[in-house]
């Protein structure tokens, strides 16, 4: 385990928002996962997950915490009984998902309806990943999860995980590490899996921003409007706060233009919700300088 102190976060967010983490660790074997938990419990320090950064911006300060990434990333796809029936296909959550969908299209297995969103496996298991409020979401491929929780390996079936709309067990019990999945993935040609993932890629250009941003900030209701249609007519898209701006392309993503900071971006988001009469929810995680989320 290569234990790193303040090492700087931005760089390692989409966003690049962020200042240093008093220390750093990257896991690559459950003995990481084991001793890293047990470092921090030693030291009394929160214990922040990180996967893709895609979601995710930290305090402009030093966190104290110990920021820990999962970067073990092996595959491997059972054989099957039959030729056309879905494959399972076990990943480690360190796994971008980019890379996943892609390496799978090869092998004729479809994960494509999830193509386009950012980060690693873990994360998007995290967040229950997804397009849409109405869309195919990363918990319905899902059979298991192993992670690690109370010094404890526990693997939990999909039922068990509670996928809900940008929503999974995991974002309620405490400092869980997401280690692996089980995916149950159907078989499909290469060739029609390819082109749906290169349609798909050429809509998210046309509609969304990928220029330092971290993404939908806001989830949408629960009557499934979308947040950008709420904060649209409420006037803010464009708006700026120091360096931070809600895109003009997508008016729920947020954009770092230059040297945005966490104190701008939490100023902007605390705005947007103290104005619109709608009840937005925040999909971002933002982690303040004691390495607790702030919402």
């Amino acid at each position: 385990m290569n234990l790193q102190e303040l090492v700087p976060l931005g760089p390692k967010t989409t966003m690049r928002i962020g200042g240093k983490a008093l220390w750093y660790v990257e896991l690559q074997t459950e003995k990481d996962v084991e001793d890293i938990v047990q470092f921090a419990a030693e030291r009394h320090l929160p214990l922040v997950t990180l996967g893709g950064g895609s979601n995710t911006i930290f305090a402009d300060g030093v966190i104290e915490a110990v920021v820990a990434k999962v970067v073990a990333d092996e595959m491997r796809i059972r054989e099957a009984t039959h030729h056309d029936t879905p494959r399972l296909v076990t990943v480690h959550s360190g796994k971008i998902l980019a890379v996943l969908i892609n390496e799978l299209a090869e092998k004729n297995l479809d994960l494509s309806p999830l193509t386009g969103i950012p980060g690693t496996l873990g994360g998007a298991i995290f967040g229950n990943a997804g397009q849409g409020a109405g869309g195919i979401w990363l918990g319905a491929f899902v059979e298991a999860v192993t992670f690690y929780h109370q010094k404890q390996w526990k693997t939990w079936t999909r039922e068990e995980c509670g996928f809900g709309y940008r929503e999974s067990i995991f974002k309620k019990i405490h400092t869980p590490i997401i280690w692996k999945a089980t995916l149950s993935v159907p078989v499909r040609p290469h060739i029609e899996v390819q082109t749906d993932i290169d349609q798909l890629l050429q809509k998210r250009i046309e509609t969304q921003p990928h220029i330092k941003t971290g993404g939908s900030c806001f989830k949408s209701l629960s009557d499934g409007t979308p947040a950008w249609k709420i904060l649209d007519a409420a006037g803010f898209r464009g708006r700026m706060k120091g360096h931070v701006q809600i895109a003009e392309k997508h008016a729920n993503f947020l954009l770092n233009t230059g040297k945005a900071t966490f104190a701008d971006t939490k100023a902007l988001v605390e705005e947007v919700r103290s104005t619109v009469k709608a009840p937005l929810d925040v999909e971002m995680r933002f982690v303040g300088e004691d390495g607790r989320v702030v919402f």
